[in-house]
């Protein structure tokens, strides 16, 4: 079996352009990407400020956002591994956006099925420290706002990915919703149980668990069938900076050998946007092959392939 490796969308599409970005993502060796749906910044979420291409009519939204994006994709062979939608997912007390929320998560699953795109990740439902809510109210919201998507996601046939979180709180970093994979994993079955099949699965975040101190290996097998999806980058253990692969504290041989055990054949797929960010556009096609041979090397140890894996 070929592993796809896969790249994020952010950080490339925004200077080089859809098509220029799809066209380098391909020549650095991608099969796919992770598109970012993110049309309305976090702080205009949490600001109740409506804006971005969710505003537009859903038509509009897929001939003008989606077809070139898809268009593109088929002209360089690139395919759609999973997209990310817009985040916060949930803002209390405000229902206007809320329901502008619900309806943009419609339309990232809507978009999804028309780019054969099989998994759609949306962070769970949760607030920064220093307003938390008590765990009987945030698994109340989590359920109904994820269990009110069943019927889109059943009609689409795309499936709806939950995401490892954490809060911060000045210098430290704290656990947040599915940050145990205990938790994780009731989410997952439950959300199941009552949609009655497989529609909902996880997206591991690496940068998130290293924040935590997270046994990553642990974490992964704890997983298991569940994990359908991955947000792989690194850290320095205090900043969720998105950093390549080696350029912070995670250990990516017992990532890599956790995901072997459970049998893991999804795409490797990297959520790097703030390398790309950091440096300067022109820099772009270079990082790329860079990381394009990284998702490679980690394709081949996962297989076996390379006595270093250990």
């Amino acid at each position: 079996m070929k592993r796809r490796i896969s790249v994020q969308t952010d950080g490339i599409f925004q200077p080089c352009g859809v098509d220029e970005g799809m066209r380098l993502i391909s020549r650095a060796g991608f099969d796919c990407v992770d598109l970012d749906l993110i049309y309305i910044s976090s702080g205009s979420i949490r600001k109740g400020i409506i804006e971005g291409e969710f505003t537009l009519p859903e038509e509009q939204f897929m001939d003008e956002v989606i077809r070139p994006i898809r268009d593109a994709g088929r002209k360089y062979g690139v395919g759609f591994g999973q997209a990310h939608a817009p985040f916060p997912s949930w803002v209390p007390l405000d229902e206007e956006m809320n329901a502008h929320l619900m309806r943009a998560f419609r339309m990232c699953l809507d978009a999804c099925s028309f780019l054969d795109c099989p998994y759609l990740v949306i962070h769970p439902a949760f607030t920064d420290y220093k307003n938390r809510l008590d765990a009987a109210t945030e698994h109340e919201i989590n359920i109904r706002l994820f269990s009110s998507l069943i019927p889109d996601a059943k009609r689409t046939g795309v499936k709806i990915l939950l995401e490892n979180m954490f809060v911060s709180w000045k210098a430290k970093r704290i656990e947040a919703i599915c940050a145990d994979m205990g938790e994780a994993c009731a989410y997952i079955d439950e959300l199941n149980a009552i949609a009655g099949e497989e529609i909902f699965g996880f997206c591991y975040d690496s940068g998130h668990a290293a924040l935590l101190g997270k046994n990553q290996e642990k974490a992964i097998r704890t997983l298991g069938h569940r994990l359908l999806a991955l947000h792989l980058h690194d850290n320095d253990g205090v900043s969720d900076s998105h950093r390549f692969p080696y350029y912070g504290i995670t250990d990516w041989e017992t990532v890599l050998r956790a995901l072997h055990e459970i049998g893991y054949s999804g795409t490797l797929n990297f959520e790097t946007f703030n390398e790309m960010d950091s440096h300067d556009p022109a820099l772009i096609p270079k990082l790329l092959e860079l990381l394009g041979e990284t998702g490679r090397l980690f394709a081949s140890r996962m297989d076996g392939e390379d006595s270093s894996a250990g």
